[in-house]
């Protein structure tokens, strides 16, 4: 499905390498905290219709005025000056400061204080990021990365062309993906010193989308849970982003996940797929997109499923919507 191209991205307040003690281990080169078994469950977990109004805006032009309960934003654009990405072998990568820095701060201060979810490309690599020499198969000048090689270098995570300029799926097999989930794990523990209260991981859905690896069902839907249990291991709030178009994805996930964010599920007839969410009492923030649907249509659709549901322009960012029956 969708997500949007490449902006200026880059996000709050200065933060010192490791200033939390929770951080010390996921932070500071001791890898990926082992996700909790059950228990503890205090990561924000909306119901059906409980946000009554939210926003999700991942490129400019930005608007921080609405009067939302919920917003969604680029992790990049709201780090601040300082941020850093920490690896386990004891790397660092800066991370400029983006034009939201402060953001999530700001919005924190307000009252009452609205939800801050960070937006993260977890299953595409991204050239244009700061962290993107750190994936295997890196090459400073993408023009070494086709479109569609024979196929990808070995040893390379990269796949083919997400569709996206500058991005190229990732390899997200069982058996290959621990050569790079260290970068992933990296900007989650970056959300959550940011002061992030959760992860929408995006492009985790390459079956039908030509990756360039032989995925399979059991690759793709065992890195939604392991995505799902690695947010939760630092109490992250984390969504579902597509894959639901997959039979049966969304019964077999759900219970992984503590709400879902689909997009053109009007446009494509997918919207049914996702009521498993609702069935567990799990909200879904469902969004089409301005010329593909029908706005009143698609807003009535959303209301039959009991979906909270906006229309945005493609790409999501402040400059129109429609939240359908929000208040």
């Amino acid at each position: 499905m969708t997500k949007p191209s490449p902006s200026s991205r880059r996000a709050v307040r200065p933060l010192a390498a490791c200033a939390f003690t929770v951080l010390l281990l996921a932070g500071c080169g001791g890898g990926a905290p082992e996700p909790e078994a059950g228990g503890g469950e205090d990561w924000w977990t909306p119901a059906p219709g409980e946000v009554a109004s939210w926003e999700w805006q991942l490129e400019e032009p930005y608007d921080l005025s609405v009067d939302a309960q919920m917003y969604d934003l680029d992790l990049f654009e709201v780090a601040p000056a300082g941020a850093e990405l920490h690896y386990p072998g004891g790397e660092v990568v800066e991370v400029p400061a983006g034009p939201l820095a402060g953001a999530v701060g700001e919005l924190h201060a307000r009252e009452p204080r609205p939800v801050v979810i960070c937006y993260i490309d977890t299953g595409a690599y991204e050239h244009y990021r700061p962290d993107a020499r750190m994936y295997p198969g890196y090459e400073e000048d993408l023009e070494d990365v086709p479109d569609r090689p024979a196929a990808p270098a070995e040893g390379s995570a990269l796949g083919w062309s997400s569709g996206w300029e500058q991005e190229r799926w990732l390899d997200i097999r069982v058996s290959e993906r621990d050569a790079w989930t260290d970068v992933v794990w990296a900007r989650f523990d970056l959300a959550r010193e940011l002061g992030c209260d959760g992860v929408e991981p995006d492009q985790n859905n390459p079956l039908g989308n030509d990756p360039g690896f032989p995925v399979t069902v059991e690759d793709q839907n065992s890195w939604y849970v392991e995505l799902a249990e690695q947010a939760h291991a630092r109490g992250l709030s984390v969504g579902m982003k597509n894959g639901h178009d997959r039979p049966g994805a969304s019964a077999e996930l759900a219970e992984h996940f503590d709400w879902a964010l689909p997009e053109e599920c009007v446009e494509f007839g997918e919207c049914e797929a996702l009521k498993p969410f609702i069935d567990q009492g799990k909200a879904v923030f469902a969004v089409d997109y301005r010329g593909g649907v029908d706005e009143e249509e698609a807003c009535r659709e959303y209301a039959r499923l009991g979906f909270d549901g906006m229309v945005k322009d493609l790409h999501p960012n402040g400059a129109y919507r429609n939240p359908c029956s929000q208040g």
